[in-house]
């Protein structure tokens, strides 16, 4: 399963998992109920500053959106270093998204 269609399986198991409607997930974020829908369908893909949003809304830390169930299994010791490089431009690249919307902000 690509990256993607991962995040939106996540997305939908969570919303549904809290009892929470597309339209009270789109309030929680403030965004259109259609952007909401758009990324359960797969036509839209969220900015990261959107993701944090999202797991705010849903009182999850924003990595669970992007976890394997299927593929969690033991790491080997070989397969630390390269889920660490994943794990730091994930954070990275979240730290950046929070930045730009701070900035936007504080204009």
């Amino acid at each position: 399963m690509d990256l993607n269609g991962l995040f939106v399986r996540n997305m939908k198991k969570w919303r549904k998992n809290r009892g929470i409607s597309q339209k009270t997930l789109a309030e929680r974020c403030e965004a259109a109920h259609t952007y909401i829908r758009q990324i359960e369908s797969g036509r839209r893909t969220p900015s990261f500053a959107f993701i944090v949003k999202l797991a705010e809304a849903l009182d999850i830390e924003a990595y669970l959106l992007f976890y394997n169930e299927i593929a969690a299994s033991p790491i080997k010791p070989s397969q630390m270093e390269h889920l660490e490089a994943i794990k730091t431009e994930i954070l990275a690249q979240v730290a950046s998204g929070i930045d730009t919307v701070i900035a936007e902000a504080q204009k």
